[in-house]
């Protein structure tokens, strides 16, 4: 056989050349859908000018279809595959799709494999417990009603996005997202895999916090909660967008049904928004601006080496309720 079939666009959607396999790798960082598409011609081993396989080509899906769909020219050997963003997000994981291509012509047959990698890098598709069920992060509107545990629900006054670019997580580790694995505080805490910023704080309800702090309850950052098992530090995330959603008080709400903190508007958590985000918090509230106090935590908050002495082994009884 004197040729290979080859990708030759130069993969739309960030593709990778390999002689016979092509990888893809796709964060959902964005709101629209998300398409991987390209075109196989055949390319003869001595040099040459490429053309198409005379006897066409052939994709199939052969691992990851559910995330997906494929369509393709069977002449042409142009693909596009459209990624089903809610099913991703509803498998609350990082996927793999593999689809095999092959193209025929008098001297037989060539195959390839193409690689897409679908990364959830962001925080982006959390689900939050509002008055009228669950709903995505980015789908929060100021003044939808957000369930919480200290009384009735309360109205949105404010959310803001902080999006960390792959470069600026491989520049600072200190900002990438801790992924807590479903049911990593008991059944259905979280529900499906959360991922959050590093100083996000969880609410945990433990016997420990009330001999050592004097609280039943206390507010402890993720990343004084990482165990390398149940709740890790993601070294692969591509990007994250990290959501706040701040109340006219501190809140704890359910996302994924595991309580956590509503956004808290302290210097810290001041500093690490962008500038124009900080510019629009101060606008709806000036008297962050003047340096007044931020409102006082729902809960004692600790700090993350406070924290770590509540940490029981992966398999713990530890609660978050």
């Amino acid at each position: 056989m004197g040729y290979n079939i080859s990708e030759v666009t130069g993969a739309t959607g960030g593709g990778t050349a390999g002689l016979d396999t092509w990888t893809f790798d796709v964060a959902l960082n964005g709101s629209g859908v998300t398409t991987v598409s390209g075109d196989f011609d055949e390319v003869p081993l001595g040099g040459g000018s490429s053309s198409e396989a005379t006897g066409g080509y052939s994709f199939t899906v052969t691992s990851g279809g559910e995330y997906g769909d494929l369509e393709f020219d069977e002449s042409t050997g142009e693909f596009t595959f459209v990624v089903d963003r809610d099913a991703m997000f509803a498998s609350g994981s990082d996927q793999t799709v593999v689809i095999s291509v092959t193209g025929t012509d008098s001297q037989g047959t060539d195959s390839d494999t193409i690689i897409i990698n679908l990364t959830i890098c962001v925080a982006r598709g959390t689900l939050i417990d509002t008055a009228a069920g669950p709903v995505p992060v980015e789908d929060l509107r100021i003044g939808d009603l957000v369930r919480t545990m200290d009384g009735p629900a309360q109205p949105v006054r404010w959310i803001g996005c902080r999006q960390v670019s792959r470069a600026e997580l491989e520049a600072d580790p200190s900002l990438r997202p801790i992924r807590i694995t479903a049911g990593a505080f008991g059944a259905g805490l979280p529900a499906r895999d959360l991922t959050v910023s590093p100083q996000h704080r969880i609410l945990l309800d433990d016997w420990r916090a009330e001999l050592f702090f004097g609280a039943q309850q206390v507010l402890v950052p993720a990343k004084g909660l990482v165990n390398d098992v149940t709740i890790r530090t993601d070294h692969e995330a591509c990007g994250v967008d990290y959501f706040h959603v701040l109340f006219d008080r501190h809140e704890i709400m359910l996302t994924e049904g595991l309580p956590t903190e509503s956004f808290h508007p302290g210097d810290f958590a001041l500093r690490e928004l962008g500038r124009e985000t900080r510019a629009e918090l101060f606008r709806l509230f000036p008297e962050l601006a003047r340096g007044v106090a931020p409102p006082k935590t729902a809960r004692m908050a600790l700090r993350p080496w406070e924290g770590a002495l509540l940490q029981d082994d992966p398999a713990g009884t530890r609660s978050s309720t």
